[in-house]
């Protein structure tokens, strides 16, 4: 994960002292910091709407139709002008023909267009945008490349002053969706080189949040979204910063293993990530009562705080909340649940470069933790991710089922899942 820091002018008895420390903590970091649910096993939902599920098209059917809308569509150009805003609905109509013939290309075309149309006759920063944009992302997921969704998003977000005041309700609600694709982006790449993109999102969310939760204006309901979307982040530093320890010497050392140069050549954004890191626990609790001060019986944000103090190992704390809440109706806890359940984490699997969906079995423990696990892959029982899928499963934590008065008690699940890698 994040560089490790050495001491050059250790003793050889320190030295060997050293690596058997540096093994007790390896073995012992795999059950004390376990992963959420969410980076590298989900739910099988795939993202967007299916399309093209009907009868397939010939190719020649295809271009066909899609050269008479383009005739359809370059003639009222000519009677209307370029940019008419009846010509938006029909560019729209034809992206989406486009897209269901599974002609991406194309359909990135019309989108643009519309979009630009819709641009220049209402505004560039009208909320007729979004079901645009979104449209335009769904395609760029289908290429497979994070980096181009990310350019859209940024895109979009600066048209709309990027979070900064005066606010509108477009303005924060495309904060919060900005955010939120940042997460996904973050949760499918390799953070070595691009700490400075992170620190940037987590500063900003942080700053965001903060001053709209302060607002008596702004604080309802943008406060409590905003502060969901932060904690995404705040799981993503956890699972993918390494913590420091100190050894008996007093130096400075990773607990799991970095693809890093052992030495103390850190960079400026690998030693500001690790500040994050250090002080992640307050942080998040603090982010999550902040809003509840605001929305005190809020159920949302109590569960989403049950679920961090649960894979933080502060069990006897979040039982209490879920017996709770269970207690007065909101929820339904008899069934165990992957954390965090709130926010949920979200993982596009065009993102990943192997996938694939398997049925697991399990008991889970009063305490969370999974054992008797069974992968299964039916279409191929040889697959390489079930092993995969096993070391993740071990590494994770889970909310156990609670009976009517609220205890936790051992539980079987039976899941379908997605593991992405």
């Amino acid at each position: 994960m994040f560089g490790h820091l050495k001491s050059r002018n250790l003793s050889l008895h320190q030295g060997v002292f050293y690596i058997l420390l540096l093994a007790g903590w390896a073995s012992a970091g795999v059950a004390g910091e376990p992963q959420p649910w969410g980076i590298h096993i989900l739910w099988p939902d795939t993202p967007g709407a299916e399309l093209g599920a009907g009868e397939p098209s010939s190719a020649l059917t295809v271009q066909r139709r899609l050269e008479a809308t383009a005739r359809e569509i370059e003639a009222l150009e000519a009677s209307l002008g370029p940019y008419s805003p009846e010509l938006t609905p029909k560019l729209v109509n034809a992206a989406r023909e486009a897209q269901e013939y599974g002609v991406a290309e194309t359909a990135l075309e019309f989108y643009k267009w519309a979009l630009h149309s819709t641009r220049i006759n209402n505004g560039l920063s009208t909320a007729e945008q979004l079901p645009l944009l979104e449209s335009i992302l769904e395609l760029l997921r289908d290429k497979g490349d994070p980096i181009d969704v990310g350019r859209q998003i940024d895109y979009f977000y600066r048209l709309l002053g990027r979070g900064a005041e005066p606010w509108t309700d477009q303005r924060l609600e495309a904060s919060v969706r900005w955010l939120s694709v940042q997460s996904e982006i973050f949760a499918s790449m390799a953070w070595s080189g691009k700490e400075s993109d992170v620190l940037f999102v987590i500063r900003h969310g942080d700053d965001m949040t903060k001053a709209v939760c302060e607002s008596d204006q702004w604080q309802q309901p943008w406060c409590k979204f905003l502060s969901l979307e932060v904690l995404k982040l705040y799981y993503l530093v956890d699972f993918n910063v390494d913590p420091l320890v100190a050894d008996t010497f007093g130096v400075s050392q990773d607990r799991y293993p970095s693809p890093y140069q052992q030495n103390r050549d850190q960079s400026p954004g690998e030693f500001r990530l690790r500040n994050i890191e250090s002080t992640l626990g307050s942080s998040a609790r603090g982010l999550i009562d902040r809003a509840l001060k605001i929305f005190p019986n809020d159920e949302v944000l109590l569960h989403a705080k049950a679920d961090w103090l649960m894979l933080k190992g502060r069990q006897a704390q979040a039982l209490d909340i879920y017996r709770e809440l269970q207690r007065q109706g909101s929820y339904d806890f008899s069934s165990p649940g992957a954390l965090p359940e709130i926010p949920k984490l979200s993982r596009d699997h065009r993102f990943s470069r192997e996938w694939s969906t398997f049925d697991i079995r399990a008991e889970v423990t009063p305490r969370g933790n999974l054992k008797n696990v069974e992968v299964n892959e039916k279409s191929s029982p040889e697959n390489k991710l079930a092993g995969f899928a096993r070391r993740q499963l071990r590494d994770m934590r889970f909310r156990p089922a609670l009976t009517e008065s609220g205890e936790a008690t051992e539980s079987t699940i039976v899941w379908q899942v997605k593991v992405l890698r």
